[in-house]
């Protein structure tokens, strides 16, 4: 109404007294509109006050989270936002904040609060080779080799094992706290084919050579007898017989070794955990049969979980096969 009546020509004091408006908001509307236009109409209201804190400012509170609390002589050895709060006041960083928006200043950083990680460095000579061999058969894409990842899961143990769920407030699963340990141990060993994601594995009674050599003659039999076949796998001796390199040498298999103390190379280290937790976290078997069988089906969800993501992900090309009706192609 504003607007319309001061295109009409009516002035502010007027319009004011049509509208209900003072003269001064009723000239703070036209002004704006000469500005913007008709984007005033709908203003962009923001919540709460602006912003208090300057770059500088929020760069120091960074700062003072990534840094260690024992280096600046405090009592303790990792930051929470009350005593990152009053360690800021104390070095005068500023005069107050409130620790929501010292989370909104930490958070707008990328920060977060994490747990602590361990990782090992590998006194492997040959490190880098092998790290630059396994990425090379790992990333191929043109015409990729038959890449296998091969390793060990276990000892898993028939005993009962806890986990998470989502359960009624005051009513938890429960599972016995008291068992026999009845059947002895088993390792699943698990293999990755690399560029097809496909996981697989098979369960025996211990570790050894002569164990890990059935093993690789039963994934291998599961490719052209003509066909080049890498494996990688880990420097456990069990792995290096002198009977597993013959082998290899009459059967077109290339073993190729990861670096020592490095199993994050093996691509199907990182399937071993998240398998065995989505099989055994809060379960409590009684025989093997169960535990195998729920493994395999476990693979064949990963499985088929991948594939679909994969062609979720699969770009789709517009092919024109007339002048009148597209189709539309998967590759």
């Amino acid at each position: 109404m504003v607007i319309l009546q001061s295109a009409q020509g009516f002035t502010p004091p007027y319009i004011a007294q049509m509208v209900g408006y003072s003269s001064d908001w009723v000239r703070t509307l036209i002004r704006e509109f000469n500005l913007h236009g008709f984007k005033m109409l709908k203003p962009n209201w923001k919540a709460g006050g602006n912003w208090k804190f300057t770059q500088e400012q929020k760069d120091q509170l960074v700062a003072l989270a990534t840094s260690r609390p024992r280096d600046l002589g405090l009592p303790f050895s990792q930051w929470s936002l009350a005593r990152l709060r009053d360690e800021a006041r104390r070095q005068r960083i500023l005069d107050s904040i409130s620790l929501e928006w010292l989370r909104i200043v930490l958070d707008e950083a990328d920060m977060s609060h994490q747990s602590i990680k361990t990782w090992k460095a590998s006194k492997d000579p040959r490190f880098e080779e092998k790290r630059q061999r396994i990425d090379r058969l790992t990333h191929k894409k043109h015409n990729p080799p038959v890449v296998l990842s091969m390793d060990e899961i276990g000892p898993i143990t028939l005993t009962p094992h806890g986990g998470r769920g989502w359960f009624r407030a005051g009513h938890p699963a429960r599972i016995p706290s008291t068992y026999h340990r009845f059947g002895g141990t088993r390792y699943l060993y698990l293999t990755e084919n690399v560029y097809h994601k496909r996981l697989s594995g098979h369960f025996y009674r211990n570790k050894g050579g002569a164990l890990w050599l059935d093993y690789l003659e039963r994934e291998r039999s599961k490719y052209p007898a003509d066909q080049r076949v890498y494996i990688i796998q880990d420097n456990l001796s069990a792995h290096w017989t002198p009977e597993i390199r013959r082998w290899a040498r009459t059967h077109r298999v290339t073993l190729v070794a990861s670096a020592t103390q490095a199993s994050w190379m093996n691509p199907v280290e990182c399937h071993a955990g998240d398998l065995q937790s989505l099989v055994m976290d809060g379960s409590n078997f009684q025989s093997w049969a169960e535990v195998q069988r729920e493994f395999r089906r476990a693979m064949v969800y990963r499985n088929r979980e991948r594939r679909l993501r994969r062609e979720a992900a699969r770009p789709i090309e517009r092919t024109w096969v007339s002048h009148r009706r597209p189709v539309w192609k998967r590759h």
